[in-house]
């Protein structure tokens, strides 16, 4: 009998201390409950809701359900996502496994009526560093297409752009780099709004989330305090609305927002503009 490791995902590469830095929010572990039976199963310490994809390859060995499963996740609870059983005990079995996830679950369907507030304080003006399709981490084809970075001071003030639920905090990262490298290092507030798509606020500063997992939020209500942690050249927050498709991708939505002069702005925020 031979048994491979779990293949995670979200290390915080070529970063020091990286044990203390890693994006641990998803576990998945085997574990052989009985003589050539092997449950795979799932739980998160600081997600409420999440995507999550399982692939493996086997030998010797079925899985029920079959693979690849995508799933999606509500709760800080154990879920049982796979079991692989024997099927010729007479011979050699082994497994590897490889997981994927996304914050969120499926099914959203954003409401086109919905204005978003800047998500900082009424009377406060920052520059839009990254827009729409932007050439440093917002190119079409990647996961953030849509999506904004507001250029601002570590510790300032971060606001919910639309009330929701709290289904994500992380804020235990002190670490950042300009490399896709440091993309799981980053801290964050993640608010389910009523049509089921998500709003991210993210590269918070360590022990900058001001709310917690299941707390209900107003529109403008205090969530974090910027930062720069994660992929970042400089100290700003990224913001941007979305669903998941699946534990490898997702997409991120275009969105009319409210700005302090011009009202709502139904197309986009211009890069390089102060709001």
């Amino acid at each position: 009998m031979k048994f491979l490791p779990l293949l995670g995902l979200s290390l915080c590469l070529a970063a020091p201390a990286v044990a203390q830095t890693e994006d641990k929010s998803v576990h998945v572990v085997a574990k052989e409950v009985s003589p050539g039976v092997v449950r795979i199963a799932a739980h998160s310490d600081t997600m409420l809701e999440y995507t999550l994809t399982l692939r493996a390859d086997l030998v010797n060995l079925a899985s029920e359900p079959s693979l690849p499963l995508t799933v999606d996740i509500r709760g800080r609870r154990s879920v049982d996502l796979a079991i692989l059983s024997i099927t010729d005990p007479e011979q050699p079995w082994e497994y590897s496994y490889h997981f994927t996830w996304r914050y969120g679950v499926r099914g959203g369907i954003p409401d086109p009526e919905v204005v978003y507030d800047l998500p900082y304080s009424p009377g406060e003006k920052h520059k839009l560093v990254q827009g729409y399709l932007g050439s440093f981490s917002h190119f079409k084809g990647s996961p953030n297409e849509y999506a904004y970075d507001f250029g601002m001071p570590v510790g300032t003030t971060v606001r919910a752009a639309r009330g929701g639920v709290v289904t994500g905090v992380r804020q235990d990262s002190d670490v950042r780099g300009t490399t896709p490298a440091f993309m799981s290092c980053a801290n964050y507030v993640i608010v389910r709004h009523s049509d089921g798509t998500y709003a991210e606020y993210v590269h918070l500063k360590k022990d900058g989330a001001l709310v917690a997992l299941g707390d209900t939020v107003a529109g403008g209500q205090a969530i974090g305090l910027s930062g720069n942690t994660g992929f970042s050249s400089a100290p700003h927050l990224h913001f941007a609305v979305f669903v998941p498709l699946d534990g490898e991708s997702r997409k991120t939505l275009p969105i009319a927002m409210k700005t302090r002069e011009s009202g709502a702005i139904p197309d986009k925020l211009t890069e390089g503009q102060i709001y």
